[in-house]
């Protein structure tokens, strides 16, 4: 089997890259090995002549995560571009890998630079055809990525629903998208707080697989704050430019739904994103407010900053009232001090039921879209407690802030649903990039939840 990849901006000069992949040991002696967090992935050895280079890779027997494939295809992008191929030739007689492979290529090759002139979203074309399941897979990473990539100007609400709505196969899922008037009467008042320094509409979207309404078999809820100055409580200018992507819960949310709207499924899946702008003005919430949330709960406003659980305690609640799920996943950038706590490798994971809890972490090593399990303890709980309200919106202090945080959404989780919350502050987007993925955002979510899918819940 052969893929091959041509430079799409035509360089001058012509350089290939040979890169022949096998299973069968060599006795070549100038093979370099190449690991991954300390385990052996495979040897590889580079010769150059002429305008060819050739790279000839050897698999470990043992290999059989579809990660260490997509390794390879990294692996390969990263050669190409240290010795400027215009040319790529993979060859290897095994389809599965090489459609991993595949992956693992075009998905480092994203970049999103599309508004510098004669850019393009990517460095490299191909004709090869990946199988239905593994296009939809990298389809549905590439939009999640182009969503977080985005400028706040660019997405905003509004817009953010119109390119989920576009993007997302409506033949089996329905999508319902709430406008200010209807949230308003339907009683979503902090989300509603959070977006009212803004001059931008906010957006409920609704999403539930066909013919299934009532008693989903799980809900995933998204934070969707498209731009987050803070608020009155704002932000240092420095680095504020990357709160455009303070919406990458709602990002996966989509993505995930997306995904899913191209395949089969046995089992009934919900969706529901909460869109906002966090903005300072003369109308925006303020320190000291007390809002009355969808489940009846007063919340004193400590800080505006800490905006995106006002938006998941309302969503949360009406999710589950209206979709009934037996499973809550919610994802959002929800703290910077998940970020302290686990840098930008692991997300934090935060669960009320250890089996759920174990499934996301088993997906998240096969995947490499690693997640920690952070805990939840009453000792945290009560540090929300105030004298004067049911509930303050951040905890006591300074510190163990991504577990009050978990915490305070874990009051508005009804009794007896299974529930986790994935804090993916860290992981959605990285200015250096990492093993997979180029500079920016990293499209962390979808491929951890297409394997929890594929795994547990599809068979």
């Amino acid at each position: 089997m052969k893929a091959q990849f041509n430079l799409i901006n035509k360089s001058n000069q012509s350089i290939k890259l040979l890169a022949n992949i096998s299973d069968k040991s060599s006795t070549k002696k100038n093979f370099q090995i190449y690991r991954y967090n300390n385990n052996e992935i495979f040897k590889y050895a580079i010769s150059i002549k002429d305008s060819k280079i050739e790279l000839n890779i050897n698999l470990p027997k043992l290999l059989k995560n579809s990660f260490s494939y997509k390794l390879i295809g990294s692996f390969i992008y990263d050669i190409s571009n240290k010795y400027s191929a215009t040319n790529i030739d993979i060859n290897i007689s095994n389809k599965n890998i090489l459609e991993n492979i595949v992956i693992g290529l075009c998905q480092k090759d994203f970049i999103y630079s599309v508004y510098k002139k004669n850019s393009q979203k990517s460095i490299y074309q191909t004709k090869f055809k990946l199988s239905k399941i593994n296009s939809n897979t990298l389809q549905s990473i590439n939009f999640l990525k182009e969503l977080v990539s985005e400028p706040s100007n660019i997405i905003y609400p509004e817009s953010f629903s119109f390119t989920a709505k576009k993007n997302i196969n409506q033949s089996s899922v329905d999508i319902k998208i709430l406008k200010k008037d209807k949230i308003k009467k339907i009683g979503l008042n902090c989300l509603l707080a959070v977006n009212q320094g803004s001059a931008k509409e906010p957006i409920v979207m609704e999403f539930s697989k066909k013919n299934h309404k009532r008693n989903v078999d799980i809900l995933f809820v998204g934070k969707g704050v498209c731009f987050d100055s803070g608020g009155i409580s704002i932000k240092p200018s420095a680095g504020m430019e990357d709160m455009k992507w303070d919406m990458g819960g709602a990002a996966v949310t989509a993505s995930i739904i997306k995904y899913l709207s191209n395949i089969k499924t046995n089992f009934s899946y919900a969706g529901i994103v909460g869109l906002v702008e966090n903005m300072p003005s003369s109308t925006a919430y303020k320190p000291g407010d007390i809002i009355k949330s969808y489940k009846g709960i007063n919340v004193e406003v400590l800080n505006t900053d800490a905006e995106g659980r006002l938006v998941l305690a309302d969503i949360i609640t009406y999710g589950c009232e209206v979709y009934k799920p037996k499973v809550v996943i919610d994802f959002a950038t929800l703290t910077g001090a998940i970020v302290v706590a686990l840098g930008q490798h692991y997300a934090g994971l935060f669960s009320n039921d250890d089996k759920l809890a174990q499934k996301l972490h088993d997906s998240g090593i096969s995947t490499n879209e690693k997640v920690w399990r952070m805990p939840l303890h009453d000792d945290y709980d009560k540090e929300l407690n105030s004298p004067f309200v049911d509930l303050k919106n951040i905890g006591a202090g300074r510190y163990g802030g991504a577990t009050t945080a978990a915490q305070f959404l874990q009051r508005f989780v009804p009794k007896n649903t299974k529930w986790a919350h994935l804090d993916i502050a860290g992981t959605t987007w990285k200015n250096g990039g990492d093993t997979l993925n180029n500079k920016g955002a990293t499209g962390f979510g979808l491929t951890l939840i297409a394997d929890f899918i594929d795994k547990y819940f599809k068979n």
